[in-house]
């Protein structure tokens, strides 16, 4: 399967009124796999962002403010069993069901840079407080057209042995805590006596079992 920011005193982002909004995806990020408590089971989750054309918010990139897109994201197991979440999103999304040779090996990183129509919808954290959800994704309807994608493109995957640690760095901070929490990011990072290691800017090195030479 190889493939925001905010500060403490930085506002509230303004809540997208329940619709369905036209978007394209840019992002896809597989974050890894973590243990959960509860269920008392491990499990990969993926990060799928999408940029919402008709919702343009001011920010600051490259030293100059300008208009873009909102982004919009979820998070999913990353799987395609038959009760998967991930799969019924993705057949809803492309309008048919996976045939069995798909199943046999499908490549999710093709839906980036596809459109699609996003019901967003306001759901309550347990803070009590309200927050955009996105409850489902379907294809485009057929005469609605999606402009061109304005983010970059951005795929990560820190499952994929290849994948250079060091791109993480282009990540929003807090996609960055949640990959640090992930099994492949400690192992990555981790030398032998149990230690991580760092550089002189924060990012961690390969453990010693990635030596270069």
């Amino acid at each position: 399967m190889s493939f925001v920011l905010s500060g403490n005193s930085a506002p509230r982002r303004e809540l997208l009124e329940p619709d369905n909004y036209v978007a394209r995806c840019y992002s896809m990020i597989i974050l890894g796999t973590t243990y959960n408590e509860m269920f008392n089971t491990s499990s990969t989750k993926v990060l799928i962002q999408w940029e919402l054309p008709d919702c343009l918010i001011e920010v600051e990139r490259d030293g100059m403010k300008k208009m873009l897109p909102r982004a919009q994201s979820a998070t999913y197991t990353l799987s395609l069993n038959e009760k998967a979440t991930l799969r019924k999103v993705l057949e809803s999304w492309r309008g048919k069901a996976f045939t069995v040779e798909e199943l046999e090996g499908f490549d999710i990183s093709k839906v980036v840079g596809a459109p699609c129509l996003l019901n967003v919808i306001q759901a309550e954290n347990k803070k009590g407080e309200l927050f955009n959800k996105i409850s489902t994704v379907s294809k485009l309807p057929r005469g609605l057209a999606c402009p061109p994608q304005v983010n970059p493109t951005t795929l990560f995957d820190i499952t994929d042995p290849a994948q250079d640690l060091a791109d993480m760095e282009k990540l929003p901070e807090w996609i960055r805590e949640t990959i640090k929490k992930s099994d492949e990011y400690r192992a990555r990072t981790t030398s032998s006596n149990g230690v991580t290691e760092y550089d002189d800017e924060g990012v961690a090195y390969p453990s010693d079992q990635d030596l270069p030479f």
